[in-house]
């Protein structure tokens, strides 16, 4: 009899209500079941033998490429997670890979605050679901999980972005949004955070409180004019140091920006000089957009070395 498909013998087991216990080449539980039958990437490249093994977490290392900042784990935001490990075992394995750098045995494409959970266990022991997969696939996997879960932030969903399409999708970031359904428009989101100014990064206490819409209107104040561009920025070197929070910090600095753009409209919009005794001898008017007009007196004229100093000083 031909054996069947790991996705056919989970919806089987759901249908009778049927108890399945963690086993070798199935990787299925009552938990595990519901991530492999909702995670279509992990779904689409399973193949038959799939293995669910317990190892130890020195085997192992994280896939370059997942999405959570393993730096940023510590043990006030893992504590419940690690609890639960203690005292429930770990119900739902992790999603890895044989590393194929050879540094370790196992790659771990999903499951980051498990493995950092069971790294700080005494045993130090993991239940990893095997499977094979290449970068890309990987990467369908890892968003997949953590599109259910929406635990991720933006700036780790923009940098991890950023990193991915330079090196697995060699700078193309059409192809990245196609191969993995994403807006063009939800990149160049992403991307207002992934291309930030490190000056701005530099006054923010906690970069993964950093939200699109900020990033979005400092991109916009940066890129608005250069004297915008400097306000921001000078405002920047001012706030480090302080105690302000993200959201403090980025009302200043767009605030800073605005105010910017209020003292560029506040400009006298016509300006005489006088140049041989003439009050009026050079009148220059100028735009909301920069543009300038000169209009220069017939006594002016005669004097073309004050009528150019004249227009340097405005310049000025």
């Amino acid at each position: 009899m031909a054996r069947k498909k790991l996705s056919e013998m989970a919806e089987e087991a759901d249908r009778l209500d049927i108890e399945v216990k963690p086993r070798h080449k199935t990787g299925l539980h009552s938990r595990g079941r519901s991530f492999f039958s909702h995670n279509d990437a992990l779904q689409s490249i399973a193949k038959e033998g799939t293995a669910e093994l317990q190892v130890s977490t020195d085997d192992c290392r994280l896939w370059p490429y997942n999405d959570r900042i393993y730096a940023d784990l510590n043990e006030e935001n893992c504590k419940s997670l690690k609890e639960d490990i203690q005292l429930n075992t770990q119900l739902q394995p992790v999603v890895a890979r044989k590393d194929p750098t050879g540094k370790k045995k196992y790659e771990i494409i999903v499951g980051t605050r498990r493995f950092w959970a069971c790294q700080h266990i005494s045993g130090k022991s993991i239940k990893i679901m095997l499977i094979e997969a290449d970068e890309k696939q990987a990467y369908k996997i890892m968003r997949s999980e953590n599109q259910e879960r929406d635990d991720t932030s933006a700036y780790e969903k923009a940098m991890n972005a950023n990193r991915v399409i330079e090196d697995i999708y060699g700078g193309n970031q059409k192809s990245y949004c196609l191969d993995n359904k994403i807006g063009e428009g939800t990149l160049s989101n992403w991307m207002a955070i992934a291309d930030m100014a490190p000056e701005i990064l530099a006054v923010v206490p906690n970069r993964l409180e950093i939200s699109v819409k900020q990033a979005t209107q400092i991109r916009s104040m940066i890129n608005k004019t250069a004297k915008t561009k400097k306000a921001v920025l000078e405002k920047a070197s001012t706030l480090k140091g302080s105690r302000l929070t993200t959201a403090q910090i980025f009302k200043e600095l767009i605030e800073a920006g605005t105010g910017a753009l209020s003292a560029r409209k506040d400009k006298p919009t016509e300006k005489f000089y006088a140049v041989a005794g003439d009050v009026k001898g050079v009148q220059i008017k100028e735009s909301k957009s920069g543009a300038i007009s000169i209009k220069i007196s017939k006594v002016a004229a005669n004097n073309k070395k004050a009528v150019l100093k004249a227009v340097t000083e405005h310049l000025r």
